[in-house]
């Protein structure tokens, strides 16, 4: 089993995700008791958290991570292998800051996952994603790592993943402020422990966003978590540095455009995150912050007139219950950013939303956000707008 697998599931356990996805149990009780006891034999096998995964792929390596825990290994290829898969279709009307409201119908995620026990020590896992709209048919993720914990402490990931900067944990539909800002997806080289209740790692990778005309491995990371879980309670911390946010998916491209025909960047600006997790029986709070240590320069990201410093932060509570025998996941949060308005962010985001586990690996999920733009004097419209959005997900 991988670090990265495993710990998508300790993740998930912790921040109250599980109820919508897991399957149904005939009674509250014995449902919340195994809930407990999974959480802690996870803390106690010494899995560490998963961070700056989208939710979708913490999903799907979820999924993949509990056929391969029901499944005896046997001496064929065949069954080492394990494939899973999530489709989220989407229905949304909104109003925005100004014109004519919008509504569409979407498939917003389709990804398929390949998960490969090569022996006791290898994992290599694949994953293809579409999203209408957004993103044509492409590999998600591809990576090989190295682990076993029964055996030693450390792991060692090579591939195509998200490196671990940012938790972005969320009951909810929409992905948090603080993903938009720092998720970064790499070719990257990590090396981690797990020991404990703690684990932590370092990344290194050559980022898209070029300094100085450089073509070489020269952004790095590193985080450290701490985690635990007893009979009625979780509860998670963690901390994460990266070298340059503009290597991060959603800066690199607006950098880009800004910078065309100015040439390369020449210094690079750094980011520091902190997440904070916690369940206490049904109920969950997340709280996570995000932010740059020094302002861009402003011909790449500018806010009046000036080099930006970005940043981002997210509170979230959820609340799991009962309705007719299906288990029913209702969350708030509040979120803001900072100098981000160069990235089309708003500054400030309310979010309602209730998620029904309608049939097993089946949710039917509703919310509603308010979203408010900076003022004009500040480059934005000064405006507020509203989205409705309805979600089918079905993990298979």
């Amino acid at each position: 089993m991988s670090v990265r697998t495993l710990s998508a599931a300790v993740a998930l356990a912790i921040a109250g995700q599980v109820p919508a996805y897991a399957d149904t149990l005939e009674q509250r009780v014995a449902r919340l008791e195994q809930q407990n006891q999974a959480q802690a034999k996870l803390i106690a096998e010494q899995q560490a958290a998963l961070e700056g995964t989208p939710e979708r792929v913490k999903k799907l390596e979820t999924a993949l991570e509990e056929r391969r825990t029901e499944q005896n290994w046997g001496t064929g290829w065949f069954q080492r292998i394990e494939i899973a898969g999530l489709i989220e279709v989407e229905a949304n009307h909104t109003s925005p800051y100004v014109g004519s409201d919008e509504s569409d119908i979407v498939l917003a995620t389709f990804e398929l996952g390949i998960s490969a026990q090569v022996n006791d020590w290898v994992e290599a896992n694949v994953s293809l994603l579409y999203e209408e709209d957004d993103t044509d048919l492409e590999v998600d993720n591809a990576f090989v790592t190295i682990a076993n914990l029964e055996h030693s402490p450390l792991f060692l990931t090579a591939g195509q993943f998200y490196v671990p900067f940012g938790a972005y944990e969320t009951n909810l539909v929409s992905d948090p402020l603080t993903l938009e800002i720092g998720e970064a997806r790499e070719t990257a080289l990590q090396v981690g422990f797990v020991h404990g209740d703690f684990n932590g790692s370092v990344y290194a990778f050559n980022g898209d966003r070029k300094i100085d005309g450089e073509n070489e491995i020269g952004s790095w990371g590193a985080n450290l978590g701490f985690a635990q879980a007893f009979d009625d309670r979780a509860w998670s911390l963690g901390l994460g540095y990266i070298s340059d946010l503009g290597d991060s998916d959603t800066l690199q491209d607006v950098i880009a455009d800004n910078r065309a025909g100015l040439g390369d960047a020449s210094e690079r600006t750094g980011a520091w995150t902190a997440n904070a997790a916690a369940t206490f029986g049904p109920f969950n709070l997340i709280g996570e912050y995000l932010a740059a240590t020094d302002e861009f320069e402003a011909s790449s990201l500018s806010f009046k007139g000036e080099g930006a410093k970005p940043s981002a932060w997210n509170i979230e509570a959820g609340y799991t219950f009962e309705v007719m025998g299906k288990e029913v996941v209702a969350a708030a949060a509040y979120q803001s950013t900072s100098e981000a308005v160069a990235l089309e962010l708003p500054e400030e985001r309310w979010l309602v939303g209730v998620s029904v586990g309608v049939l097993d690996n089946t949710a039917l999920s509703l919310e509603w956000s308010h979203d408010t733009d900076y003022d004009r004097r500040e480059g934005g419209t000064g405006e507020s707008g509203n989205t409705i959005l309805a979600q089918l997900a079905v993990e298979f």
